[in-house]
């Protein structure tokens, strides 16, 4: 077996203590590349969920007491800890989520952007004052809330929990996080890291279950705010929920996110560009190609330099060092994506290419693995339900217009808003594409992916709420604040 899994690996952190879970579940955990069992625990219960609670509801006073240079200092620590394990976090990461080791490291060099982000918060967490009138003063006070919640998905378990991690605590908040059950040992690990760090106990808190637990977690009366990232439907759930019970709530959802090639677009840069976004990762990013839309008589001529991109994909487990892409996560996504391209195929459209047939390498070692290589449709209509629908896998439908203005009404053909990207020469078609285009991350002949000190967009079913994740939104979600007026 690769990889380490510590004792910890498949337990519940909840105040000082590593427990095992106490629910009538038991979570099994898979290696996605061999589709063998490596790890199993058992779910915590609803009382130690809200044991959970309790105990960063306890530490919440001192923890928010300390000043907030402190609590960088701790920060920065966190930090560290991620560059100095960075190889053993990213063979774990494969193990347990099928990355490559490149795309694991990729992730994990995010998470500790993240976590920078988070120790430079002294800088604009303060309070804004002013004189009002004569012996008048005024000042704007940041305060941090309490307990928050977070729910966080297996395709980014290691960048996901720092950023929510190490900012809510660096602005004087405690933290209960509810990650994936598929990938729990990474993100255990990174937890064990972050208390190593001098995170005192009951300031981070995990536990691990399924609806229950998260439903009970979000309306919790005890928890102040709620930050997730998953699927549309299980985001409008929670939205639904802590926001009926008063939470502060920041839902992302999923996407069906245009890539659109303009027929001045350089065809090579566009194929590469457009082949690492719908394929990277196996497909399972929100900011993932799904709907590929080309103009013009260019068609045929990019969708032959995109299919030849496509086939050079290594598919095989991430520990494989020739290995380009590895696996999906799981034997329901994996199923998820054949079930979509026989649907494809039995509407009318053609399988450009069978990512079902792609070779795979590893042998009898990923026989079992849950592998499925880049997969090309055309010919289907946006109307049809398989394109209208987050596969989440390396599944990509190319769309064939005479206009732009074609392209522009499908790619906004949807309930999402999550990213979009064009490929062009012209810097009037990008703009113009950039302005009417209903997503909240564009990119313009590169992937949209914003930097971490940015505002991540999101429009449609693909965000719910008033604060989005990352840049100074972080500090906007996990602080209120007060008035003073004052005389003297």
């Amino acid at each position: 077996m690769h990889g380490k899994i510590g004792p910890a690996a498949t337990q519940h952190l909840i105040g000082a203590e590593w427990q095992d879970g106490q629910g009538p579940n038991a979570i099994a955990v898979f290696d996605p590349a061999t589709g063998r069992q490596i790890a199993e625990m058992k779910e915590a219960s609803l009382a130690q969920g809200d044991a959970a609670v309790a105990a960063a509801a306890a530490a919440f006073p001192a923890w928010s007491a300390l000043s907030i240079s402190r609590r960088a200092e701790i920060i920065l620590k966190m930090r560290a800890l991620v560059d100095a394990n960075i190889e053993e976090l990213a063979t774990l990461l494969s193990l347990d989520n099928g990355k490559t080791m490149a795309e694991a490291r990729g992730e994990i060099g995010r998470a500790a952007e993240a976590i920078s982000g988070a120790a430079g918060a002294p800088i604009t967490y303060h309070s804004q004052s002013g004189n009002v009138a004569p012996n008048l003063d005024a000042r704007r006070v940041r305060i941090p809330l309490g307990v928050c919640v977070a729910v966080t998905p297996f395709n980014f378990p290691v960048m996901n929990p720092s950023m929510f991690a190490a900012w809510a605590i660096v602005c004087g908040n405690t933290l209960v996080l509810k990650p994936s059950e598929q990938t729990p040992l990474i993100t255990n690990r990174l937890f064990e890291l972050f208390r190593e760090a001098g995170v005192p106990d009951g300031v981070l808190n995990i536990v691990h279950g399924g609806v229950e637990l998260g439903e009970r977690l979000v309306s919790h009366p005890d928890v102040k705010a709620v930050s997730c990232i998953t699927s549309t439907p299980v985001a409008r759930a929670i939205y639904a929920n802590g926001t009926a019970h008063g939470k502060r709530v920041q839902a992302n959802g999923g996407g069906k996110n245009p890539y659109v090639v303009l027929a001045d677009a350089d065809l090579d840069r566009a194929a590469e560009g457009i082949a690492d976004a719908a394929f990277g990762m196996a497909g399972q990013r929100c900011l993932a190609a799904s709907r590929c839309i080309v103009v013009g008589e260019v068609h045929d001529l990019f969708l032959e330099k995109l299919i030849a991109k496509s086939q050079s994909y290594v598919l095989g487990s991430g520990r494989n060092p020739d290995a380009t892409m590895g696996p999906l996560v799981s034997a329901g996504a994996k199923a998820r994506i054949e079930n979509a391209i026989v649907r494809a195929a039995e509407s009318g459209a053609t399988i450009a290419l069978d990512g079902r047939k792609h070779e795979v390498q590893g042998g009898e070692e990923t026989a079992g693995g849950y592998f499925v290589g880049p997969t090309i449709i055309t010919g289907l209509s946006h109307k049809n339900p398989v394109d209208c629908q987050e596969v989440f896998a390396p599944f990509l439908v190319v769309h064939r217009v005479a206009s732009f203005d074609e392209a522009v009404a499908i790619s906004n053909d949807t309930e999402f808003g999550n990213a979009a990207a064009i490929y062009t020469s012209n810097g009037s078609s990008a703009r113009a594409f950039e302005i009417a285009v209903n997503a909240g991350n564009i990119g313009v002949n590169t992937f949209p992916a914003p930097p971490m000190n940015f505002q991540m967009g999101g429009m449609g079913t693909s965000f719910f709420g008033d604060v989005h994740v990352l840049g100074d939104g972080y500090l906007l979600f996990y602080t209120d604040h007060k008035v003073v007026v004052s005389r003297w």
